[in-house]
């Protein structure tokens, strides 16, 4: 007959571990690295001032068939200086997620510095039987 541990000595055993954990966690010195990075907003044009939107559009043309119409998918990325990285749309359709990734990854953008810069756009879906995905800047304040 196979005989298992008495589950109070294992939960003690854990929460023991658990709380070294922590004490040894807290006991960290200021030479660290910090965990939390604060990230500038920057307004899509103040980013990329020679985007065209039209052309960023027509890219995601392809991107149409596989999108719920009418829809809205929210992109956000960052900027440091010339390069452009992590980009996130919002959507379910990994056809779509790697098509807008691309694409956004493709432009020309310019931070300006090297702190890294928030950077938010929404490319909207509309109607069925007209093949347009239209692209905006997020709104101030977001």
């Amino acid at each position: 007959m196979i005989t298992f541990p008495r589950p109070l000595p294992v939960v003690l055993v854990a929460a023991g571990l658990l709380l070294a954990g922590h004490g040894a966690q807290a006991a960290s010195t200021d030479t660290e690295v910090p965990r939390v990075h604060v990230v500038a907003q920057l307004p899509l044009r103040d980013a990329c001032p020679d985007i065209d939107t039209h052309d960023l559009a027509d890219q995601l043309a392809a991107t149409w068939d596989d999108a719920a119409k009418p829809s809205v998918v929210e992109v956000d990325f960052k900027v440091r200086r010339q390069h452009v990285y992590d980009v996130q749309p919002a959507t379910a359709s990994p056809r779509t997620w790697h098509q807008i990734r691309r694409a956004v990854h493709g432009l020309r953008c310019d931070g300006g510095d090297d702190q890294p810069h928030a950077v938010h756009l929404v490319v909207r879906y509309v109607g069925a039987g007209t093949r347009v995905a239209t692209i905006t800047s997020a709104a101030a304040g977001r």
